[in-house]
């Protein structure tokens, strides 16, 4: 994408900062249908293991195993379908400087970054799981977006 002259310079942070929950999003949902399909071994991240396997879910109760997939397909999705907006809206309004767009940014900063940075950092605290990199990740560069295109969005 070549800059014109009347870009907003800076939308590339929030558009990049969007890419992060896509790939988070997909990342879950990947290693979540690993865990399930493979119900005897640990339920894994990847990079993680958790100390328990599917199939020891549904031994505790019989709805338990229904629940966490219900829980992972949703949340992953949900990732996902929050993320898409985040990198279309940084590319095609926020990029012209459109002020609704700063602010859908900055909500998303605020609802979607600090949420996902408190949760992930407890569940890391409790797990050992390094989570925690992708959403500190998104509030970084979705926060130095912001920074940098303010001044050309309010200034129009």
């Amino acid at each position: 994408m070549n800059e014109t002259a009347n870009e907003v310079t800076g939308w590339k942070w929030t558009m990049y900062a969007g890419l992060i929950p896509l790939m988070a999003g997909l990342f879950m949902l990947l290693t979540s249908n690993i865990s399930m399909s493979n119900d005897m071994s640990l339920w894994t991240f990847v990079i993680h293991n958790l100390d328990f396997s599917f199939s020891q879910l549904a031994a505790v109760d019989p709805q338990a195993g229904p629940f966490v997939a219900f829980l992972a397909m949703l949340a992953s999705v949900n990732i996902v379908s929050a993320a898409v907006p985040i990198i279309l809206i940084s590319i095609f309004a926020l990029r012209k400087g459109q002020k609704w767009a700063w602010y859908y940014l900055l909500f998303m900063l605020v609802w979607e970054g600090f949420n996902d940075v408190y949760s992930v950092t407890q569940f890391y605290f409790e797990t050992g799981a390094p989570m925690f990199i992708m959403p500190w990740l998104f509030c970084i560069l979705m926060a130095t977006g912001l920074y940098k295109t303010r001044q050309q969005v309010f200034n129009q």
